[in-house]
């Protein structure tokens, strides 16, 4: 029987802060606040309103930078640095134990599978940072943004997940955890940031590194 393993990358695979840290660069070189610019970037790119209709994660990115410029009362000053933050985010870095934790998996019989609210133009440079061979599914390929059902029930038909077969793992609670268990996924969440729940829905596991899950994927 073909095993299968869902990932989220950003959070859970890649450490995502240095797309962040650019916005933040960008704010100090301007002069405004930049804690502010960098919290006001990360609500826009997790608001999902934002998101419809379906545009590509490099136009979401340059929108929310225009937003800044608007927020700030600037004028194509965060927009010029659209560039630095794409490639910040392509360049973007593995956690320590991954990259060992995901060969483990594919050496214990499961087929790896990215699940990500990114687009091609940026995925392909992220995938090589792992160095194991993924299948790939992003927005762009959907034209929807997790946790909109239409990805999970997109990515499980063509896969054919049962519950003896899958396990999906992510650090998004609102993005992964809760969509999958809509989908009766079951999941392993890995909440590396010590978040707490939204809402009442439980992971099948909780974990704080991906190590941790090798415990429970024979």
């Amino acid at each position: 029987m073909q095993k299968f393993l869902t990932f989220d990358c950003y959070g859970t695979l890649l450490h995502e802060e240095p797309t962040y840290d650019a916005v933040e660069h960008a704010a100090k070189v301007i002069g405004v606040d930049h804690k502010l610019a960098r919290q006001r970037f990360s609500e826009y790119q997790s608001d999902r309103n934002n998101m419809h209709p379906y545009q590509d994660y490099s136009i979401l990115t340059r929108n929310n930078l225009i937003h800044l410029d608007y927020q700030f009362g600037l004028n194509h000053q965060f927009e010029k640095y659209y560039v630095d933050v794409l490639t910040a985010h392509r360049s973007l870095t593995p956690f320590p134990e991954v990259i060992s934790t995901l060969q483990q998996f594919i050496d214990r019989g499961y087929k790896l599978i990215m699940m990500s609210n990114s687009s091609w133009d940026i995925i392909d440079a992220n995938a090589k940072a792992l160095k194991v061979p993924f299948d790939i599914w992003t927005a762009e390929d959907v034209h929807a943004y997790k946790p909109d059902l239409h990805f999970f029930k997109t990515v499980n038909e063509h896969y054919g997940f049962t519950p003896e077969n899958h396990w999906h793992i992510a650090e998004g609670y609102p993005s992964d955890i809760v969509p999958a268990d809509k989908m009766n996924w079951p999941s392993i969440w890995v909440n590396r940031p010590h978040n707490k729940a939204t809402t009442d829905i439980k992971p099948t596991h909780i974990i704080e590194t991906l190590d941790q899950a090798l415990p429970y994927l024979n």
